[in-house]
């Protein structure tokens, strides 16, 4: 029943577009926390690579006595280095590393605006691979050193960004030949998706300069764009990422339309895997991954969300989250390159620790996170978007959240008010279509229970000390070979399976369970319980604080191996905890049946 002290709305929304208030931040704790520190860990204490000065900045002075991977993509690691100290500096020696990298980035543009080989000529006849591979790195060291700009407001930085951005448009009209752009079909990483990929680039310049040129040349990106088929994703969706920041400063309705059929497109045609994220190249026989790509799709999604408040580009989002951005990250705290075979993740010789890229790039994205979990739409209001833990500061308003384990196949999500108005204020809780139910406690008293996804909203005159408690029951969901939800009990013979307890997808992990992937084990059948809610009784989950790394669902189920007769079981767990160990198989596709 709903009690007097608090009035409650129940809305899906879906039309009002979501506001986000200024001068508000969420410190993460637990598992987000963890992650940022690891990729910081990785730039201050692992030496090999060490991320020294010289390293750093070989991609823009080409010093022949200092050789090193992909230095042809010009300004590519520098610029990516610079953006993620800037936006996501760990403390002060950060900052004075990020001038100290800045400034002697400086010293290296050339005459014309470039960074790179000059000895390149950027003619129709002559523009290919090599031409590429220095756009890519420009447009990257753009970004950096625009979002440097924003930190410092240097005019000597932003005129060094204006020389970038009038070079681009010297050469625009040379690249953007239709035969240029033939030539660099499915030319991969060297491909076109290097020219197009500007815009990103070159709408932050149009903000930080206020000149619209740059604006106008990157609005022109997107219909160059070609279909997705063979091209490079991490280019590809990084295209977007731009055009929706041209979106966000014009509210132009045609470049939020074409955002949209191209997402519906990238789900139409199925690039979009189980594990939420995408394959390096749009290609559906291509075996890896790439941490950039998975950054770039789970920042899209947000941007697309933000855009519009349509909750299934949130849900896309968390699901890249958890499953792909997430278990991307390797145990020394970088982002890369990732195997698949049929069932899931496998080792690879020499896997791709990507330090030439995607460390910076999911710190970027872990970064934009931290702009989603908590909001405040409007003054006097915070909305909680994603279950993590950490704190959150508006004006005059202050919260805490922490997840914390639960049994029975729940968990709990607990908000404490820290700093409160002295008028109504209003909590808005996100009530996603993975949870089958939110229990409402207030400072212990049961209030209500929401069975219907949308937005849960509770207004009331808070006191500093409140604590809401979230009972969260995550729905079970089974996925048959075609991606098709199934329920359990069409599972009565054994069938090709994953399975997702809520947002998380969960799998066997072969450091955790070393004999489930012994020789021959592709005929492993798991056995299920006879019910969902039986299976819901075995799975428990732990305190995201506590155990960052180890914090969702975990439960064991019996197995017989398809190499011996002996009934034997086996841990699943989120596939984000492949983190925390040594390259290996994880599968999280496998056989299953009901245990008769």
């Amino acid at each position: 029943m709903v009690k007097t002290s608090f009035s409650l709305i129940m809305a899906i929304l879906l039309t009002q577009t979501i506001i986000w208030a200024d001068n508000s931040s969420f410190f993460p704790k637990g598992e987000l926390e963890k992650r940022i520190l690891w990729v910081q860990d990785r730039f201050d204490f692992v030496q090999d690579p060490a991320f020294t000065d010289a390293f750093i900045l070989q991609d823009v002075r080409l010093d022949p006595a200092c050789p090193r991977r992909f230095q042809e993509f010009s300004g590519d690691i520098s610029g990516r280095f610079l953006e993620a100290i800037s936006v996501e500096p760990r403390n002060n020696y950060y900052k004075v590393w990020a001038d100290r990298i800045a400034h002697e980035i400086l010293l290296c543009q050339r005459e014309d605006g470039r960074f790179g080989y000059p000895e390149l000529v950027f003619t129709k006849d002559q523009i290919g691979r090599e031409h590429m591979a220095l756009l890519w790195g420009n447009g990257r060291l753009l970004v950096g050193l625009v979002s440097y700009y924003q930190e410092k407001k240097d005019p000597v930085i932003l005129d060094t960004c204006k020389k970038m951005g009038d070079f681009f448009i010297k050469i625009f009209d040379e690249c953007s030949q239709p035969e240029v752009i033939q030539r660099l079909v499915h030319q991969a990483a060297n491909g076109f998706i290097c020219f197009t990929q500007w815009s990103e680039g070159l709408e932050l310049l149009a903000r930080a300069s206020g000149e619209t040129k740059y604006r106008e040349i990157a609005t022109k990106m997107e219909p160059l764009l070609q279909d997705p088929l063979k091209q490079h994703s991490h280019g590809y969706i990084t295209t977007l990422r731009g055009d929706m920041l041209i979106w966000e400063t014009t509210h132009d309705a045609g470049i939020l339309a074409r955002n949209e059929k191209r997402f519906a497109q990238l789900v139409e045609e199925g690039w979009i895997q189980t594990n939420g994220g995408v394959a390096e190249y749009f290609d559906k026989t291509y075996p890896r991954d790439e941490g950039c790509s998975e950054a770039d799709f789970f920042r899209w999604c947000l941007q697309l969300w933000r855009a519009t408040d349509n909750e299934k580009y949130l849900e896309y989002a968390e699901r890249c989250l958890f499953n792909s951005l997430f278990a991307n990250q390797f145990e020394t705290g970088d982002f890369g390159h990732h195997t698949f075979d049929g069932w899931g993740y496998v080792s690879s010789p020499g896997p791709g620790r990507a330090w030439w890229c995607c460390s910076m790039h999911g710190l970027r994205a872990m970064h934009d996170l931290k702009q989603y979990v908590v909001n405040s739409p409007a003054p006097g209001k915070i909305r909680i978007n994603f279950f993590l833990s950490g704190e959150y500061y508006a004006e005059n308003l202050a919260i805490k959240t922490h997840r914390t384990g639960g049994q029975g196949g729940t968990f709990n999500y607990h908000i404490d008010w820290l700093t409160v108005s002295e008028n109504e204020c209003t909590l808005v809780i996100r009530h996603p279509s993975w949870a089958e139910t939110i229990e409402v406690i207030i400072n212990e008293k049961p209030e209500l229970t929401s069975s219907d996804p949308g937005a849960i909203s509770i207004k009331r005159v808070w006191a500093k000390g409140d604590r809401i408690t979230l009972k969260i029951q995550p729905k079970v969901k089974i996925l048959n070979s075609e991606n098709k939800e199934i329920t359990i009990d069409q599972l009565s013979t054994p069938q090709k399976v994953a399975l997702f307890i809520g947002p998380w997808l969960v799998g066997v992990n072969a450091m955790e369970n070393p004999m489930f992937h012994g020789e021959p084990y592709s005929d492993n059948i798991i056995f299920l319980p006879a019910t969902v809610q039986e299976l819901k009784q075995q799975i428990h989950f732990d305190d995201e604080i506590r155990s960052p790394l180890q914090s969702g669902p975990r439960f064991t189920l019996p197995y017989r191996h398809s190499g011996f007769s002996e009934l034997c079981k086996v841990t699943l767990t989120p596939i984000s905890e492949r983190s925390r160990n040594i390259e290996s198989t994880y599968s999280f596709w496998f056989i299953a049946k009901v245990e008769q």
